[in-house]
């Protein structure tokens, strides 16, 4: 499948349908649509409404809102070369950058070749995963509650990522791969690549959420976005005390002590208008 959007709408049309528990393979353009594919294209004057694709949107058969969309991230092939760009006004400290830069990227043998002296073992991930949200249209640039550009390298092959559910069908989407990027993703790009992305769709029906959470065979996740990391980090900390209230049997007073004992908290990206931040738990802490 390689239909694209722009927005996060729930007025678009779907262009695949399937049940719960089925897996489609998504073919994903990279961030920049296509239109860096070599040194010489410099990240300048995009054209802002088609910009970072998302691959669909699929209908889920039984998906209503209220549910969660379990997205179980089951395989990445990567094009053979990508890029990275500085673009000017964009990024953690662009004010020390004014000027373009565009660097090709080769794909080799697990790596990614940044320079003859630099090569970077991949870790890809899709960097938008989506649903649509219950009313207007929002660029898939934008994290929110519904998912978007979360830029979360924890998003990798092996993930679930869970997503609220907002309109019928939930209308699910992704792209913006990665083949690899930093905690951070401080320029403002990773290694941006095209790729076809296998994924497996379930309703969960029980799971109630507010915003994404990840789940990997070790780890528990939530995450969140705000004005500042600070604020970010607050509400992933609420969430994950929540999720140890409502699924551990936890006190909040003992949650909330665990998660100072235990829990990590990590910056996914600083860059995309308000920062990212996902609070991780090991679940190695609990006793069978």
């Amino acid at each position: 499948m390689k239909d694209v959007v722009f927005k996060a709408d729930k007025e678009n049309k779907p262009v695949l349908t399937i049940k719960s528990g089925e897996t489609v393979i998504f073919e994903c353009r990279d961030a920049f649509n296509q239109v860096i594919k070599k040194p010489e294209d410099l990240p300048i004057n995009f054209d802002m409404d088609n910009i970072n694709p998302a691959t669909g949107p699929v209908f889920v058969e039984g998906a209503e809102p209220g549910d969660t969309l379990e997205v179980h991230i089951e395989k990445i092939d990567l094009a053979e070369k990508g890029s990275c760009c500085i673009i000017p006004n964009f990024g953690f400290i662009h004010e020390d950058y004014p000027e373009p830069w565009t660097r090709i990227i080769p794909i080799k043998n697990g790596y990614a070749e940044f320079s003859d002296k630099v090569k970077i073992p991949i870790d890809p991930f899709p960097g938008t995963i989506i649903v649509a949200p219950h009313e207007g249209s929002h660029s898939t640039l934008i994290p929110k509650e519904y998912g978007g550009n979360m830029d979360s390298k924890a998003c990798r092959v092996g993930t679930i990522v869970y997503l609220p559910i907002f309109v019928e069908g939930a209308l699910f989407g992704v792209g913006d791969v990665h083949a690899v990027q930093g905690d951070g993703e401080v320029c403002g790009t990773a290694v941006e690549i095209d790729a076809e992305v296998t994924i497996k769709l379930v309703v969960n029906k029980d799971k109630k959420i507010k915003r994404p959470q990840y789940e990997t065979k070790d780890y528990f996740m939530t995450t969140a976005w705000a004005e500042t990391t600070d604020e970010a980090a607050k509400i992933a900390l609420r969430d994950m005390i929540d999720w140890l209230v409502e699924e551990k049997g936890l006190t909040r007073e003992e949650s909330y002590a665990l998660c100072s004992c235990a829990v990590d908290f990590r910056v996914s990206q600083f860059v995309d208008i308000t920062p990212g931040v996902r609070a991780v738990l090991p679940k190695n802490v609990f006793i069978d």
